[in-house]
């Protein structure tokens, strides 16, 4: 299977997550510092900043930190990715599932559980159609 991305990655590809990772902890900011509670602001903000910077630091020698930072930049690499969101998704459906039947059996509605497992699985469905007409 051939994949027809550069080999090199760009600097959009580079900086995506570190940016998103950033602006998620300036959204903790104003999230929390709108509920008065500038200590969360500060944590979130904090822990979204350390995972940057651990992420920018070590992506040069650790490949791990490489791919969670956006650079599947060959075959083996994509391949690492795709593997690692099939077993990520089948961990949430086991969770999800989970959730779901303990609160039939504790005798409540399931909600929200109910709609998350369907969702789950109306993505899945529409997901496996589109890619199996797509080739």
């Amino acid at each position: 299977m051939s994949i027809d991305h550069k080999p090199e990655t760009t600097r959009g590809q580079r900086w995506g997550v570190p940016a998103l990772g950033l602006a998620m902890g300036v959204g903790y900011i104003a999230i929390f510092l709108a509920r008065n509670e500038p200590a969360m602001a500060a944590t979130g903000f904090v822990v979204m900043a350390v995972y940057v910077l651990i992420l920018v630091a070590a992506s040069r020698r650790s490949e791990a930190a490489a791919l969670l930072r956006g650079e599947a930049t060959d075959e083996r690499r994509h391949s690492i990715n795709q593997r690692a969101s099939a077993f990520t998704m089948n961990v949430l459906v086991l969770v999800l599932l989970t959730g779901f039947v303990t609160e039939l059996i504790r005798g409540n509605s399931g909600h929200p559980w109910d709609v998350l497992c369907g969702v789950s699985g109306l993505v899945y469905i529409a997901s496996t159609i589109y890619f199996s007409r797509r080739g």
